[in-house]
Formats: structure tokens, sequence, C-alpha cells
């Protein structure tokens, strides 16, 4: 007889049922220090079985050879054998893996939710400062050419002549803004030589635009006579190709010699229209 089941019986059934469970609590301390973890649950219910088996079984398992007095626990056989186990058998292989599940219901879309208040507009920005100038680009081809213009008013016209017949004057015509001039210089010794000029613009018909038109061109005409009065004819010529004419005296009996250009009672000598004008085609004609 071993000494656990010695002592066993040599307590009462109160003791021996302490005995038991103290057995039971030593063996469970046994197999956590000894890190019996994997798998918890099978290793722990091993261990707890055997553990029982230890405390009720020993030499219980086989036939009593004295009578044990004690009652027969719950569980327990009536020949005095407690419930003894076998062995424990090899563990099984892992089941295979069951099948995946069918996937669940989709469930249904969500209401859109309302359209949030929008938002505030920002505040605009400074204007940049401007940017540095391009490049300046090829220079483009020539345009084509534009119409002629319509022709610009006539501009003032200018002339000048002049005219000697005599060693003692001479004689000058000018024409410019718009106004004929009449000029004679004398030519003696003696004699101060400055032109001495007389405005013929002012003279009755002077041409000054309508029909007549302008003045344009200006020439001179003077006849050396060996009479103290010298006849000098000017003329103009106009824009609108009319000729006028103005006649004066020169006068040598002066120092120096003058023009007069008034008649004999003193009125200034008008302007006069020539005698037939120039004309297209004309041969020793005229209008």
């Amino acid at each position: 007889m071993n000494p656990e089941s010695r002592t066993a019986r040599l307590l009462g059934p109160l003791a021996r049922d302490r005995f038991r469970r103290a057995g039971m609590v030593a063996s469970l301390a046994v197999v956590a220090v000894a890190g019996v973890v994997s798998p918890a649950t099978p290793a722990a219910r091993g261990v707890t079985d055997r553990a029982t088996a230890a405390s009720y079984g020993g030499d219980w398992c086989r036939p009593a050879h004295h009578h044990d007095h004690r009652a027969a626990l719950p569980g327990e056989p009536a020949d005095g054998r407690s419930g003894c186990r076998g062995p424990r058998g090899p563990r099984g292989p892992q089941g295979a893996t069951g099948a995946t599940g069918a996937p669940g219901p989709m469930g249904s879309a969500g209401t859109t939710g309302p359209t949030g208040p929008q938002g505030q507009r920002g505040a605009t920005g400074e204007t940049g400062s401007p940017g540095t100038p391009g490049a300046a680009g090829p220079t483009g081809p020539t345009g084509p050419q534009g119409q002629t213009g319509a022709t610009g008013a006539t501009g003032p016209c200018v002339g000048i002549d002049a005219a000697q017949e005599s060693e003692e004057f001479e004689i000058r015509v000018a024409l410019t803004g718009g106004r004929t001039y009449a000029g004679i210089r004398d030519q003696r010794t003696g004699e101060t030589q400055n032109f001495l000029w007389t405005d013929l613009s002012s003279r009755p018909d002077y041409p000054a635009g309508g029909a007549a038109g302008l003045p344009c061109d200006v020439s001179v005409n003077a006849h050396n006579r060996s009479t103290t009065v010298k006849r000098i004819k000017f003329d103009v010529i106009t824009t609108t190709g009319q000729i006028w004419e103005a006649a004066c005296v020169a006068f040598t009996t002066t120092h120096p010699a003058t023009l007069n250009c008034f008649d004999r009672t003193g009125r200034p000598k008008p302007w006069i229209l020539v005698a037939r004008q120039p004309t297209p085609d004309a041969v020793n004609g005229g209008v």
C-alpha cells in the first residue's frame, strides 16, 4: 500500500476530503508553473482529471484487500473501487474549415442629406502690379496702297518778276500773302538805290476770289521810251486761269525815280480783265 493511501485511511472522512482537495490544488499549481498553456482548456482539464484520479485512485482502482468501513461516495462502485479512468488518448486531427457563409443582403442606400448653405463670397484681392512690357514684335507687311484723297484747298501763291529797260531804273513785281506789290529802284549815280514799293492790291477790281479766283503768279512788262513818261504794265494770273492787268507810269524827273499808278484825276487806276482770255485749242483767238 502506497503512503498516500495509507495516510488517507488513517484520517477521518472530513480530513480525507481536505487531503484530496489539497492534492488537486497542488497539481494545478505544478501545471501552471511548468507553462502548459496551449491549448489551455484541454490541458487544465487533463491535469484536473489526473489529479482527481490520483486523489480518488491509487489503491482504490484495484480490488480492496481489506474492508473499508467508509460509506461509498456517489458514483463509486460498491466494491470499494473509485471511479478510475484509463490513459488519455491522442488528440484527434483538427476538423476541416467550414464553408464560407453567403454574404448577407446589402442594405438600402440612405437618403441624400440636404444641401448645406452657400458660403459667403470672399473679398476681391488687390490688383497686381503691371507686368513688364513685352518685346516689340516684328514689323508687319506693307499694306495695300490707299485710294487717292480729295484735292485739298489751294494754298497761297507766291511769285516775282523783274524788268530793266532803262539805265535809270529797274522794276520788280512780287506776289505774296495774296497781295501784289510793284517796286522801282533808281539806278542813277548819286541816287539812293533802294526799292520803293506800291501795293496794287488796294486798287479797284483786284481779283480776290469767286469767279475771278485769286492771284497765283505775276509778271511785269516795261518799255524804254525816250520821253520822261515810261509806261509799266503788271499782270497776274488767278487760280481760275483769268489774266488781269494794271498799268503804272515810271517818273524819272523825281529823285529817286517813282511809280505813279493814278489817272489824271488822281484816282487809282483799276485792274482790267484783259480782252480775250486763253482757251483750249485757240489759234490767234481766245474768249
